[in-house]
């Protein structure tokens, strides 16, 4: 069966990989010792070997509902799945929505289980020697053996597959959460485990970069001297050459290695970045400093992502990021000095803002992906009230509190000891504003969106990140919300679509085709109906691109490749009346 079959049964099926350990017990390298009762469950939990104990491949464990559609999809199906519910990733575009955080919402899931009693077929390495039967009642039920075995569970890969009967497991849709948090079993015996997307570590209270620094001054040191020591830390705390804040002053240094006192930091330079050398007291924190230097956004998100929020690299779409970059923001480059911890979510989110793009987890492809806030450079699919749209669906919100008549970005960040959200803390100030906009007869009054552009250094960036703002929110946005049947359901966050409904006219009355970008979407009944959210983009416009010496000239509206840009008339008129492209 597929999203295409009539009658269609759908199935949900949840994979937890359980982390393994893949030494055997007591078999070297592994220097445990014990009876057979005695021995581990190859969990960290467990482990009596910690110092050898090794990750190998996790152990897959698949639940079901145990109806007959889902039996043999898997090696070994553990019937107590009672449901799956989810939550999906919605980007925030430009940051604009006041109400959610920079990156958007994160994808979550929440998944409940029956306990029951087990034979610990397949959880226990060493069954056969066990001198007793993991179905006595004294001994536990799977789910409460299983939270005690795998104490160390937060991340655990989560997947949820959902098809239909008769499909196999590798053709079905599937997404991809880590686990953050597990509660029960409550009176009734019942497990619920909640997952989100990989975004969530770099909430404030996993993921700060730069890291604190543990050391302090040894001893007072005057405002000349270009070698101190600092003590409670090591070399590894620091770079091996960087910069240092030290209270409000920021100094620079060409060697550090461990000496008598703790490390001793050389070739010290006082003084910089705009901060004056001054005296500072023994046990003053020596903060390492975080910089980039015209860096393109990918390399900085990477950066930021994998050094300091913990993400693996496999999890990040990397080539393509760097591609959409290269295309569309290649003249963005990244200018910054972070002198204290600051949450990495923060400094992701700020970039999304001020470069013009966005991220967002992909729980279908899992992988962190990458987008640059654009208009159209290919036809966008079509979507219809009479061939897509679930009839009595649709609905459009608008969104007056992010309409923006007036975008104030301060930039040239020259104070790097004042918060980055302070507009003292920036030499430069870009202004923007449609005072049109703003008089009684069209929305009556100001809305001013500020922009602390902490990666922001020059005045072309600036404009242009004013500039496009300003055209995609001086008009009050709108949202719409719809849904769709799983058959048309290949459409995922970040795509641009055009839709034409009945409800969405001209002053005329005749229906307009406007252009939509996907902020979420969700399988309201899994492989069966499909909710999107998606935002109106139509004002980003249509990107063209100037083709080489020689091409051929301008062969009508319906035969120009899309991407083309040809030269008009003094009128901006191609020859068979089409207004032709603008260069902005």
């Amino acid at each position: 069966m597929t999203e295409t079959t009539p009658g269609r049964e759908t199935i949900q099926i949840v994979e937890i990989q359980q982390p393994l350990c893949e030494n055997v017990f007591g078999v070297s390298p592994c220097t445990a010792s014990g009876t057979n009762d005695e021995k581990c469950y190859n969990t960290r939990a467990t482990c009596l070997d910690t110092a050898n104990f090794s990750l190998g491949t996790p152990l897959s464990l698949y639940f079901g509902k145990g109806r007959p559609g889902e039996q043999g999809l898997v090696p070994y199906l553990i019937p107590s799945l009672v449901s799956v519910s989810t939550s999906p990733t919605r980007i925030n575009l430009a940051g604009a929505n006041p109400d959610a955080q920079g990156l958007g919402n994160r994808a979550l899931c929440s998944i409940v289980f029956q306990d029951h009693q087990h034979t610990d077929r397949l959880v226990d390495p060493y069954l056969s020697g066990r001198s007793w039967n993991p179905l006595d009642r004294d001994r536990g039920s799977f789910w409460t053996r299983w939270l005690v075995r795998n104490k160390y569970r937060q991340n655990i890969v989560i997947k949820i597959y959902e098809g239909y009967a008769g499909q196999a497991l590798a053709a079905m849709s599937v997404r991809q959460y880590f686990l953050q948090e597990v509660s029960g079993p409550d009176s009734s015996g019942r497990i619920t485990i909640r997952g989100k997307d990989i975004l969530a570590r770099l909430e404030e209270r996993k993921a700060q970069a730069p890291i604190a620094s543990p050391g302090e001054l040894y001893a007072d040191i005057d405002a000349s001297v270009t070698s101190f020591e600092v003590a409670n830390a090591v070399e590894a705390d620091y770079s091996t050459t960087g910069t240092l804040r030290i209270g409000d002053e920021i100094v620079t240094y060409t060697g550090r290695a461990t000496s008598t006192n703790g490390i001793e930091f050389t070739g010290v330079t006082r003084g910089t970045d705009n901060t004056t050398a001054d005296s500072h007291s023994a046990g003053d924190a020596a903060q390492q400093c975080l910089r980039y230097i015209d860096e393109t956004p990918d390399v900085v998100l990477e950066d930021l992502l994998t050094t300091f929020g913990g993400v693996d690299s496999s999890f990040l779409d990397t080539t393509n990021w760097a591609d959409e970059v290269g295309s569309y923001l290649g003249f963005y480059r990244m200018n910054a000095l972070i002198t204290e911890p600051v949450s990495v979510y923060k400094l992701v989110s700020e970039i999304q803002q001020q470069a013009l793009l966005y991220i967002w987890w992909d729980e279908r492809d899992a992988l962190v992906k990458l987008r640059a806030i654009k208009g159209i450079d290919a036809p966008p699919d079509v979507i219809t009230d009479a061939a897509n749209i679930i009839s009595g669906s649709v609905s459009f919100t608008e969104k007056p509190r992010e309409r923006a008549s007036q975008v104030w970005v301060y930039y040239a960040q020259d104070d790097f000891t004042a918060s980055a959200d302070d507009a003292q803390a920036y030499s430069r100030q870009f202004v923007i504003a449609d005072l049109e906009s703003e008089t009684d007869e069209l929305y009556g009054e100001a809305s001013i969106r500020k922009v602390y552009g902490r990666w922001i250094n020059s005045d072309i960036l600036a404009a242009n990140t004013a500039g496009k703002i300003i055209v995609r929110y001086v008009d009050v946005p709108t949202e719409i919300k719809f849904r769709m049947d799983a058959k048309d359901r290949e459409f995922g966050v970040g795509d641009t679509i055009e839709i034409s409904h009945y409800l969405d006219v001209d002053q005329f009355g005749a229906r307009r085709q406007r252009r939509w970008t996907i902020v979420s979407f969700e399988e309201i009944v899994p492989g069966e109906v499909v909710e999107y959210v998606a935002e109106d983009t139509t004002l980003y416009g249509k990107i063209y691109f100037i083709m080489a010496n020689g091409t051929a000239d301008y062969p009508g509206y319906d035969s120009a490749p899309f991407k083309n840009c040809y030269i008009g008339d003094a009128n901006g008129v191609l020859s068979d009346g089409a207004t032709a492209g603008i260069i902005t």
